[in-house]
Parts: structure tokens; sequence; C-alpha cells
């Protein structure tokens, strides 16, 4: 199953809502962000992918990033780096200032 949608859509998935409210938090434009799960890849055992794949892609700077979801992963961990310091340090933000 393949779900693509905006960060805050009405039917997000819980990585969606985590990603949603993390980016507010930190003062980035919701807009500017959309992801894709993929629960069920076919390739999953080769790459240990057991929860699925989380694609988020970065409208404004063009940066896209795969992480691996379901137990035991710490795709949040890698998402906030990419945040902070990383690949999506360059997106839109928000005019509202962060909260963190």
């Amino acid at each position: 199953m393949t779900v693509m949608a905006s960060v805050h859509a009405p039917e997000s998935s819980r990585p969606s809502q985590a990603l949603s409210g993390v980016l507010q938090a930190k003062g980035f434009e919701l807009d500017d962000f959309e992801l894709e799960e993929d629960r069920a890849p076919a390739w999953y055992d080769v790459f240990g992918a057991r929860g699925g794949l989380l694609r988020v892609h970065c409208r404004s700077t063009g940066e896209e990033r795969l992480y691996t979801i379901g137990s035991g992963s710490a795709w949040m961990g890698a998402f906030l780096m990419d945040l902070g310091g990383g690949h999506f340090s360059g997106a839109a933000r928000g005019s509202g200032a962060p909260l963190a």
C-alpha cells in the first residue's frame, strides 16, 4: 500500500502525523513537505524494512530521503538530524516562530 499526501492531510498516518508535529514545532512550512509511505515493498526483506519505507520530499530544496519505518526504527531521529543541519535544514520556514 502506498500513501502519498501532504503532511497535514486529514487521512494522514502515524508517521505523517508525527512529521507534521515536528515540522510545526520547528517552524517549517507544512506545505513544503510531502511524504509517501510504502508499507509492503516487494523487496523489504532485502533491506530489512519490515515496517515499510517513508519517503520525505522537500519541495523548496528538492531534497528527498528514504527512512525505514516500523517497530524498532529510528527514522524520527534521523529525520530530526536532517532538519537540524542535514538534508532538510534549508527548507522553507513558516511565518511563526518555532516552539523549540
